[in-house]
């Protein structure tokens, strides 16, 4: 019996590796996607940083739940314009570092469906949307967190006045753990995941074994994406690099050794006017 569970095992194994090679060799072929960052934040028209930029306490911050409506929002239209363009997969901000998560998700009710007054999950329009139209999405999902109390010790961001100074970092992993659980459970297969943030934090201990064990076996040709800006860590899929080409360090932040892992780079395009 122990010789039979062994091989059971092995195979399983082996297929799940199998898969996830599948996916990196799909992604280098793939080559063009769009990213988009959108959030509560939109509202205010001074990018995703705004809480930060501006020192927004927690309570002010939320206000801005409380107005989000977008009435215009078009999933199919969306996912047409990128399809239509040539692009093979979708990045879309699933919690950014403000810590308010665009899906539904039962960890906090600070989420779309339950803190705003639209009260739809804008990733499972997504998600649906790309499995009609055959494009792959990808959630982007923040490890800082400028909201959640148990975001502690502080990193090298959100210390504004009146932010809690405690708060358990275990705890915190496990509800981030949670709601990656949800988004590779509830909303189909997904390509994978972008993940940022770790940088506000670099010596913490971020249990990076247990998060990506259990997106892989959650979904094992999910692909993980580390915006680290460092050499590539055990079980991460793709090496990527902001607003720089691989090897380059125009922003200050990148000139990471180049892996073996397939790459991207992640720049901005943007029309200004009004």
């Amino acid at each position: 019996m122990l010789r039979i569970f062994a091989v059971l095992l092995l195979c399983t194994t082996t297929f799940a590796q199998s898969e996830n090679l599948q996916s990196r060799t799909w992604f280098e072929q793939a080559r063009f996607g769009m990213f988009i960052h959108w959030g509560i934040y939109s509202l205010l028209g001074d990018g995703e940083w705004v809480m930060q930029t501006q020192h927004f306490t927690g309570p002010q911050y939320e206000q801005l739940a409380a107005q989000f409506y977008p009435v215009k929002f078009d999933a199919a239209q969306w996912v047409s314009l990128a399809k239509q363009a040539g692009m093979h997969y979708i990045v879309v901000t699933s919690r950014h570092h403000d810590g308010f998560s665009m899906f539904a998700t039962k960890q906090n009710t600070y989420n779309v469906v339950d803190a705003t007054p639209y009260g739809q999950d804008i990733i499972r329009q997504l998600a649906d949307e790309c499995h009609r139209q055959g494009i792959k999405l990808f959630v982007y999902y923040s490890q800082l967190d400028w909201h959640h109390p148990d975001y502690y010790p502080l990193g090298g961001t959100g210390q504004w006045e009146g932010r809690p100074r405690n708060g358990q970092w275990p705890r915190y992993l496990d509800f981030v753990n949670a709601q990656l659980t949800e988004l590779f459970t509830n909303y189909g297969e997904l390509g994978g995941v972008w993940f940022d943030g770790m940088w506000d934090k670099p010596e913490a201990d971020w249990q990076l074994p247990k998060t990506y064990s259990l997106i892989h076996r959650l979904q094992p040709g999910a692909l993980i994406v580390s915006n680290h800006h460092k050499t590539p860590n055990p079980g991460e899929d793709v090496q990527t690099f902001e607003k720089d080409l691989p090897g380059e360090n125009t922003t200050g932040w990148g000139g990471a050794t180049i892996s073996q892992l397939p790459l991207e780079t992640a720049d901005t395009m943007y029309r200004g006017g009004s």
